[in-house]
């Protein structure tokens, strides 16, 4: 897509981001509730996960509860954005041209990492990009407040971000980290990266050999994290990520999946009409989403297997396509350059 073309589109999204499609709005939680919360986490560290009475104790006795945080992960970007407002965050003159910066500055580690993982680069650029603006903006919050708010005042994950807590426990202890300062996002993600802390703990490698997983400050440790992600994840180097494509309303209305795992194959899309490369696998799964542009003429985009890996990362379609194409405006410019990543 030209950036320098006035678009105006709107998203129609055809698809649940979670499973959780409705988050409750001003949940009344009580004193009580959070205290017991409380002890019910330290309980079940020092009894069930063996770490000292007396270190648990000490981190307890300075961890905050952040009631602003219950509102902001109830609105989240993703779920209140239509696609031009979404895109608008991420597509920047700004962010593009940090991203050039980047890629020029890291051109040997991101082909290395490009040959080893099978995961191209627009598409490490466009998720370092999307997360952290390249580092930048690794996020405001201490990661042990975001997750006990969220583990003891948000019921509708809070088995998740409970599980998160004690995960960044080990991952704290494991990595010699101090969990007391570590900063991220409003819902515990880290570094440039942003991952949680299972995923650090799951697919966080050591990619500078120093024996320990920087995704603070190690650029080679960041992303190299980032592509074996997605490989672990399923990413298939022979595989395609989208396809852009004309359809009318009636084939969009009934050939959107309403998940976010895609539910046709492209034997199903080439059966309804759909004119698809003929190179495609027809066992591939696909779905359809929509895009209107100001023609007046319908685009579709059809995301193919490696667009849902991109998913695993963010489950929402908004996320990957902004990945994408921030990732291919930062390549194209490059190239355009004389700067070649192979």
């Amino acid at each position: 897509m030209n950036l320098n073309h006035n678009i105006a589109i709107s998203f129609i999204l055809w698809i649940f981001i979670s499973a959780n499609t409705a988050y409750p709005q001003n949940i009344d939680l009580s004193n009580d509730d959070i205290h017991l919360g409380k002890s019910s986490l330290m309980d079940e560290l020092i009894n069930d996960h063996g770490f000292d009475e007396q270190y648990i104790r000490t981190i307890f006795k300075d961890i905050k509860f952040m009631p602003e945080l219950i509102d902001s992960i109830s609105r989240p970007a993703e779920k209140t954005k239509t696609w031009e407002e979404y895109r608008g965050i991420f597509l920047t003159p700004k962010r593009i041209a940090a991203g050039v910066f980047f890629a020029n500055q890291h051109k040997d580690l991101i082909n290395r990492v490009e040959k080893e993982t099978g995961v191209p680069a627009k598409i490490l650029l466009g998720i370092l990009g999307v997360e952290t603006s390249f580092g930048n903006i690794q996020g405001r919050y201490k990661v042990i407040n975001s997750l006990y708010t969220l583990a003891v005042g948000y019921p509708p994950r809070s088995t998740f971000f409970r599980a998160e807590l004690i995960n960044l426990f080990y991952l704290c202890r494991e990595q010699d980290l101090s969990i007391k300062e570590i900063k991220g996002s409003y819902a515990g993600a880290m570094g440039a990266p942003q991952f949680i802390a299972s995923s650090y703990r799951t697919y966080a490698v050591d990619g500078d050999g120093d024996g320990k997983i920087n995704l603070f400050e190690s650029w080679e440790d960041i992303l190299m994290s980032v592509g074996h992600y997605l490989k672990k994840n399923g990413w298939e180097e022979s595989k395609n990520i989208i396809n852009r494509i004309q359809i009318d309303t009636k084939q969009m209305e009934a050939l959107a999946s309403k998940t976010v795992t895609p539910k046709s194959t492209i034997a199903d899309l080439i059966a309804a009409g759909i004119q698809l490369d003929p190179l495609l696998g027809l066992t591939e799964k696909a779905q359809v989403i929509y895009l209107e542009g100001l023609s007046g003429d319908e685009e579709a985009v059809i995301g193919l297997h490696n667009f849902y890996v991109i998913t695993t990362y963010n489950r929402n379609v908004m996320y990957a396509l902004a990945v994408l194409e921030l990732g291919e405006s930062i390549e194209g410019l490059v190239t355009n350059n004389a700067f070649s990543f192979n």
